[in-house]
């Protein structure tokens, strides 16, 4: 029982300092990302707005950057991020610490989402036209939460006072966040934001995400509803003026009152609002995600596998010290390797520590295995050998830790 649970802590703590080397890098990377991201938002895309909604689409793929091969293959990448490596494998609270601002991160997002999700629970529903929504006696913005049971939420003050052609302008709003994906693209935002946590800016960048999707949701609305920029932007002004309450949801609000240069820069995209052709929006919204899924497959083509299997046989002597065997080519033909047994050539064996003047009555064979990434790796086997045994040819059994599910759990994470 000691044993099972000594073996779980160390796959365990293989498992954090696999995955805090990694997620430290893409912090790097992403301080980097960013910065490209606001210049392209404040210099090429300031005035176009589904190219600046869909620039932030590049973090999808800054948590799959930390097992790019150029960390080790490259010198002025080693040097600049080998001190995180040497951290995260040296001192256990450096890489504890950050799994503990992970899961810190994700609780305080999933603690605001489970309160939306309470607070709307206890509303009831209503028919608007033929759609369902759910009203709330509160006041607080009209929003749209739920992934996969989506919910149009609006205040009873709204449904009361706004004509039914108003109402189901809102509730159009709403319903075009959710048919564009908003919220799942919030979720992944936040996932993203607690994986790399160590990035503040990321949190703080949060409003532009979702500034940037409001102006598209803003866009894509006007046209569809057939209604003038002026009648929208009125009725905007309209729920804000009404509702004198921040939305509760942390995802897509209709009329939320944020930040007065925010709420300015909104009403000056809608009052500049064109009609736009639908194939030319069509066409921009597959070239991003064709970019997005092409970058992914550059640096999936450019990283490490989950594992590779470790073909190399080591000697260890008594004293716990690498032997180091010149010609390997001889070695492997002296051990052949099997599922439950080692076949050891001990002749073939006596002629190479011969060669090399290796004086051994006795080592260990270590075999098997996996590297998951230079220096991080798992499993492997032993057997003992003694010169006493004879110089035939040895038969010995062991037990395969490579099939262990745990070995096998390590390789596939």
């Amino acid at each position: 029982m000691l044993e099972t649970g000594r073996r779980i802590l160390e796959y365990l703590d293989c498992f954090v300092v696999y995955y805090s080397i990694q997620l430290g890098r893409c912090v790097l990377f992403s301080f980097a990302a960013l910065a490209v991201v606001l210049l392209l938002r404040h210099t090429c895309f300031k005035k176009r707005i589904f190219l600046k909604g869909m620039c932030w689409a590049v973090f999808l793929v800054i948590p799959f950057v930390g097992r790019l091969k150029l960390f080790y293959q490259s010198p002025w990448m080693v040097r600049m991020f080998w001190w995180w490596n040497y951290a995260c494998m040296e001192f256990a609270w450096v890489r504890y610490g950050y799994l503990a601002g992970m899961f810190v991160t994700a609780a305080v997002i999933f603690i605001r989402r489970r309160r939306v999700k309470n607070f709307v629970s206890g509303m009831k529903k209503w028919d608007l036209n033929g759609h369902e929504v759910w009203v709330g006696d509160l006041s607080f913005t009209p929003f749209a939460t739920g992934l996969i049971r989506n919910r149009v939420v609006l205040p009873r003050v709204i449904t009361e006072i706004f004509l039914p052609e108003e109402l189901q302008l809102v509730y159009l709003h709403e319903q075009t966040h959710i048919r564009l994906g908003h919220l799942w693209l919030y979720l992944l935002w936040d996932i993203g934001r607690s994986l790399l946590w160590l990035n503040p800016f990321l949190t703080l960048c949060t409003k532009n995400v979702r500034e940037d999707l409001e102006d598209i949701c803003d866009q894509v609305t006007i046209q569809k509803s057939g209604r003038s920029a002026y009648e929208y932007g009125k009725l905007l002004l309209k729920c804000m003026s009404l509702l004198g309450a921040e939305s509760v949801n942390p995802e897509a609000a209709f009329a939320e009152r944020r930040e007065y240069r925010i709420t300015k820069k909104r009403f000056t995209h809608i009052a500049e609002f064109r009609p736009y052709k639908k194939y030319r929006a069509f066409v921009i919204c597959i070239s991003g995600i064709v970019a997005v899924l092409g970058l992914f497959c550059l640096i999936h083509g450019n990283s490490y596998p989950n594992y590779t299997e470790d073909n190399e046989i080591l000697i260890l002597s008594d004293e716990n010290k690498f032997v180091e065997i010149s010609n390997k080519t001889a070695l492997h033909c002296a051990i052949e390797i099997g599922k439950d047994e080692v076949k050891v050539d001990q002749k073939a064996m006596n002629h190479i520590f011969e060669e090399q003047e290796i004086h051994l009555d006795s080592y260990s064979i270590l075999f098997g295995g996996f590297i998951k990434m230079p220096g991080i790796g798992g499993g492997g086997n032993a057997v003992y050998v003694d010169k006493k045994q004879g110089d035939g040819l040895l038969r010995l059994s062991y037990q395969n830790n490579d099939t262990r599910f745990l070995t096998l759990l390590f390789k596939w994470v």
